[in-house]
C-alpha cells in the first residue's frame, strides 16, 4: 500500500463521518465516491462498510438509550440473508461490468433524495420492512452503500423522535456491519493488507465525528444535504459513462 492510500483514507473518512453524524448516515455515499479510485470496487466497498461499523458502533453506543429493539429484528434477519448472498455473487460475476451499474445507482440515490424523498411517506409495517431491507442488502453487498432504503424505513418507524431514529439506525447499520465484514473475510474480499487501510480510515471517523458533533446545531442540514448528492450524481455519471 502507498502511503498515499493512508491519506486518502484518512481524509475521505473525516468527511464521510462528518456527514453521517449530522445526517444518520452518508459514510459509505460519501467514501465510495473516493475509494474505487485506487482499489477495486469489493475491496473499495469492504473498506467502507469494516470503517464505518466501527463509527456506526460509536453513535450507537453514545445515543443507546434511545434506541428501539423492537423494529429492528425482522430487517436484521433480512438484511443478513440478503446482503450474504450478494457477497457471495460479487464474487462470482464480472466486477468490472457492475461498475457502470455502480454509477447508475449513485445518480439515482442523488435523483430521490434531491426531488423525491419529500414526496414519498412509508408505512412501518412488515411490508415495508421487507422491500427497504432487500434492496438495502443487495446494495450494500455489492457495492457497500446500503443506507438510503433504511433510512426510509426507521423514518417511517421513529416519526418525530430525531433521537429514536439516529439510535435505531446507527445500532443496525452497527449490527448488520459484523455480519457484513465477517462475510466479506469469509469471501475472501477483505484481506489482511487491506485491514491496515481501516487504522488511518477509524482515526479519521473519530475526528469527522468530533466535528460533526460540534457543528450538528449549527448549520443547515439541507443544504449540506444538497451538496453531497450533487457530488453524489456527478460522481455516479463520471463512473457511469467510463464504463459503458
Amino acid at each position: 500500500m502507498e502511503i498515499w492510500n493512508y491519506l486518502y483514507v484518512f481524509a475521505a473518512s473525516i468527511g464521510g463521518s462528518i456527514v453521517q453524524t449530522t445526517t444518520g448516515f452518508g459514510y459509505g455515499i460519501f467514501v465510495m465516491l473516493f475509494f474505487p479510485l485506487f482499489l477495486p470496487l469489493l475491496q473499495s466497498s469492504a473498506l467502507s462498510v469494516t470503517i464505518s461499523m466501527c463509527l456506526s458502533a460509536s453513535l450507537s453506543w453514545k445515543y443507546r438509550r434511545h434506541v428501539d429493539y423492537r423494529c429492528m429484528w425482522l430487517p436484521l434477519i433480512i438484511y443478513i440473508v440478503v446482503s450474504n448472498i450478494a457477497v457471495w455473487l460479487s464474487t462470482q460475476v464480472n466486477i468490472g461490468g457492475l461498475k457502470a451499474y455502480f454509477g447508475l445507482f449513485l445518480i439515482l440515490i442523488a435523483a430521490y433524495f434531491t426531488f423525491f424523498s419529500r414526496l414519498i411517506h412509508l408505512k412501518p409495517n412488515p411490508g415495508t420492512a421487507t422491500i427497504c431491507t432487500t434492496i438495502s442488502g443487495a446494495a450494500n453487498g455489492f457495492f457497500g452503500i446500503g443506507g438510503p432504503p433504511m433510512v426510509l424505513y426507521f423514518l417511517a418507524v421513529s416519526g418525530e423522535d430525531k433521537l429514536k431514529y439516529l439510535a435505531t439506525i446507527q445500532a443496525f447499520f452497527f449490527l448488520t456491519g459484523i455480519s457484513n465484514v465477517i462475510s466479506r473475510a469469509a469471501n475472501g474480499i477483505l484481506t489482511a493488507d487491506l485491514l491496515l487501510l481501516v487504522i488511518p480510515g477509524v482515526l479519521g471517523q473519530l475526528i469527522g465525528q468530533f466535528i460533526g458533533v460540534k457543528i450538528i446545531g449549527r448549520i443547515e442540514i439541507e443544504q449540506l444535504k444538497k451538496v453531497i448528492y450533487f457530488f453524489l450524481a456527478v460522481a455516479g455519471l463520471l463512473t457511469f459513462l467510463t464504463n459503458i
